[in-house]
């Protein structure tokens, strides 16, 4: 099984090609291995939409297509969607049922009547805009405070910026430094990376916290290697 987040990835940002995508299907297809393509973050595109889904390649079934209200409606509204074939969607509910005998219904009709409400489509857009000016901010805020010792590719989506910082220090240390002055991200060896890359989410942050939690995190970094 391959499980992959093609659009907006989580933490990069990235999205992957269509050359990428075809490779991806194509040898999948031919080894028949199942895909599962989550994709929680395309609603959040910046400027247009976002790459059609591997979903939308898939004649035979072989994608499992799953998201998430988490991440553009509510964080506590824990609630998906899947798009599978009737046997493997039959079978999953059956495992889900027998794990905690279902899940609340009200949350569900919550997220239903979200949908299908005249509300939906204008939430999405204000979203979009308001996640983009906080990423903006975020940017604006990092070459303000670190020039030349930070860089990062601008993501067109998602809740994230991953950025590479061009002074080695060590991550611990560096998060200690942070956290005393108030702020918290999270280092790239939390997902595999290697040392010297940290990911910071712009969605959760109030627009009045950004540039000054940007200013202790350059205090915190330039504190190590003055």
């Amino acid at each position: 099984m391959v499980f992959l987040n093609p659009n907006f990835q989580n933490p990069t940002g990235a999205v992957i090609s269509s050359e990428r995508r075809e490779q991806l299907f194509s040898v999948a297809s031919e080894l028949g291995l199942p895909i599962v393509e989550d994709d929680p973050f395309s609603l959040t595109a910046f400027e247009g939409a976002a790459p059609a889904p591997l979903k939308s390649m898939d004649a035979n079934g072989n994608i499992l297509y799953i998201g998430s209200f988490s991440k553009i409606a509510a964080s506590g509204l824990r609630i998906g969607w899947m798009v599978a074939p009737n046997s493997i969607v039959q079978r999953l509910a059956d495992a889900r049922q027998q794990m905690d005998f279902g899940l609340s219904v009200i949350p569900q009709q919550v997220a239903a009547q979200f949908i299908k409400s005249d509300a939906f489509q204008p939430h999405l857009d204000r979203l979009q805009i308001q996640l983009q000016f906080k990423r903006d901010l975020l940017i604006e805020s990092l070459r303000r405070e670190l020039g030349e010792q930070i860089s990062f590719v601008t993501p067109q989506g998602g809740l994230h910026l991953w950025c590479m910082l061009h002074p080695k220090v060590p991550d611990g240390k560096l998060l200690d430094e942070a956290i005393r002055r108030g702020v918290v991200f999270v280092p790239g060896g939390v997902y595999g990376s290697d040392s010297g890359f940290v990911r910071f989410t712009y969605a959760r942050a109030k627009t009045e916290e950004i540039e000054s939690g940007i200013a202790k995190f350059a205090e915190a970094l330039h504190s190590l290697i003055d």
